[in-house]
C-alpha cells in the first residue's frame, strides 16, 4: 500500500547527506548548472524511494526534476523523470496515475527515436494494464477486463516481447470465457491457438499444457468431443514432458471423465487408474479421494455390460460372484 509512507520519518543519519544535496541544488540553480541541480533532485529523490521507502517525498523531488527537464528542452532527463514518476505513483497504489506517465514516457521515447527506452516504456504500459485488468475482474467488471486485456495484447506486441504476447493472448482468451456466451468462447479459441504457437516456438511445455488444456475445455463447451480430447491428449504429453506430476494427474482425470461420458469404459479406467497413481505420488489426500470415487465409478460403468448378460443368462454366474467375488468374464 502507498499511504504508509506519510507517517515515515527521516532518520537522523539521512539528514547531513540530505543537507548537503539541498545545498548543492540551490548552488546550481544560482550558477545555472541545471544538470547539477537535476543530479541533486535526482539523488534525493532515490534516497527517499529507495532507501526510507517514503515514495510521496520521492515524487516531489522528481516532479522538480521534471520541471527542469521541460524548462530546458533536455529529452534525456525528462524521459528519466517521466520514468520514474509512473514507478513512484504506482508504488504509491495510484496505478491510473502511473498509466499516464508511462504514456507520456512513450511519446518521448518515440519522439527521441530512443528504442530501448521506448520498448522499456511499452513493457511498464502493459504492467500497468495487466494490474488494472486483474483488479476489473476482481470486481466483476468483465467488459471492462476485456477491453484491458485487449491493450495489455497490443501493449505486448508493441514491446516485441514474445512471452508477454503468449501470456496476453491466453488472458485474452480468459476475458472472452468469463462472459459465457459461445460467440465469446468462439473468440477464445482465437486466442488460445497463437498461445499455444508461441509456446511450442519457444519450448515453453508448461505454458503448451496450459494452452491445450484451455482448448480442451473451451472444446468440450462447444460440445465437439473429438478436438477435446484431441487438445486433451496433447495436454498429456506437454505435461510429461515438463514433468509436472499435478498437470499429468488433471489431463489423466479429464481424459478419464470425457471417456467414460462416451461409454469408452476401457479408456475412461485406464486412464483414471493413471489419475489414481499420480495422485498417489503426489500424496494429496482430497485428489486421491476424487480419484478413488471417479475410478469406482469408471469400473463399476465397465462391468455393468457383463453384469447384466448375467443377470439375464447365467443365474449360478451371478450366485458364484455373489460367493466369491470372482469377476465377471464375456460369454
Amino acid at each position: 500500500g502507498g499511504r504508509a509512507d506519510a507517517h515515515l520519518t527521516v532518520p537522523a543519519a539521512k539528514l547531513p547527506y540530505i543537507q548537503q544535496r539541498l545545498t548543492e541544488a540551490e548552488v546550481g540553480r544560482r550558477q545555472g548548472d541545471t544538470r547539477g541541480v537535476f543530479s541533486s533532485y535526482k539523488q534525493l529523490a532515490f534516497l527517499f524511494s529507495d532507501d526510507i521507502g517514503d515514495h510521496r517525498t520521492a515524487v516531489y523531488f522528481w516532479e522538480k526534476c521534471a520541471e527542469i527537464a521541460r524548462l530546458t528542452n533536455d529529452a534525456e532527463c525528462e524521459v528519466e523523470a517521466t520514468r520514474a514518476l509512473g514507478i513512484a505513483h504506482e508504488a504509491l497504489g495510484d496505478v491510473r496515475l502511473a498509466l499516464t506517465f508511462y504514456q507520456k514516457l512513450q511519446r518521448l521515447t518515440s519522439d527521441a527515436q530512443a528504442e530501448d527506452d521506448e520498448k522499456q516504456a511499452w513493457v511498464l504500459l502493459h504492467n500497468a494494464n495487466v494490474w488494472l485488468a486483474e483488479a476489473a475482474t476482481a470486481a466483476g467488471e468483465l467488459r471492462e477486463a476485456l477491453e484491458l486485456r485487449q491493450t495489455c495484447l497490443q501493449t505486448a506486441q508493441a514491446a516485441g516481447d514474445k512471452s508477454m504476447i503468449g501470456k496476453a493472448h491466453y488472458e485474452m482468451g480468459q476475458a472472452h470465457e468469463r462472459l459465457r456466451d459461445i460467440d465469446e468462447l468462439l473468440k477464445a479459441i482465437t486466442h488460445y491457438k497463437p498461445y499455444l504457437s508461441l509456446c511450442e516456438e519457444s519450448g515453453d511445455e508448461v505454458g503448451q499444457g496450459t494452452a491445450c488444456f484451455a482448448l480442451a475445455q473451451a472444446y468440450q463447451r462447444l460440445d465437439d468431443t473429438s478436438q477435446s480430447q484431441t487438445y486433451l491428449r496433447r495436454f498429456l504429453e506437454a505435461a510429461t514432458a515438463s514433468g509436472k506430476l499435478a498437470m499429468q494427474a488433471e489431463a489423466c482425470c479429464s481424459l478419464g471423465v470425457l471417456y467414460n461420458a462416451q461409454a469408452d469404459h476401457k479408456r475412461a479406467v485406464e486412464y483414471l487408474e493413471r489419475f489414481f497413481d499420480l495422485a498417489r505420488q503426489l500424496g494429496d489426500k482430497t485428489m486421491l479421494d476424487k480419484a478413488r470415487t471417479y475410478l469406482g465409478i469408471a469400473r463399476g460403468n465397465a462391468m455393468l455390460p457383463a453384469y447384466q448378460r448375467v443377470v439375464t443368462t447365467d443365474l449360478d454366474a451371478l450366485l458364484a460372484w455373489k460367493n466369491r467375488r470372482v469377476p465377471f468374464v464375456a460369454a
